[in-house]
């Protein structure tokens, strides 16, 4: 995906696109493998919200998996985020 591809995401069109419940499973780049792990909705509001503009959808490959959106800690590591399902 280009830069030109991204499509970035406001705070509210990420929260829009959470799943309901009090935890949300992400996944991180750690090496040559990634590590999925359950969150507190609250902490990915905090994530949310300190991204700010670094937030954006995620490639086929992440949305095929659930995890549609992407967003970025203080360090710049990717946090790929499970997004509602289509209805």
């Amino acid at each position: 995906m280009s830069a030109d591809d991204i499509q970035q995401l406001t705070y509210d069109e990420a929260v829009a696109l959470l799943p309901d419940g009090d935890t949300v499973h992400t996944f991180m780049q750690a090496g040559p493998i990634l590590i999925g792990a359950d969150w507190e909705r609250a902490k990915i509001l905090e994530l949310l919200r300190l991204a700010g503009p670094e937030i954006e959808l995620a490639g086929p490959a992440a949305q095929d998996t659930g995890h549609g959106m992407a967003a970025y800690d203080a360090d710049g590591t990717a946090v790929f985020i499970e997004t509602r399902k289509a209805s």
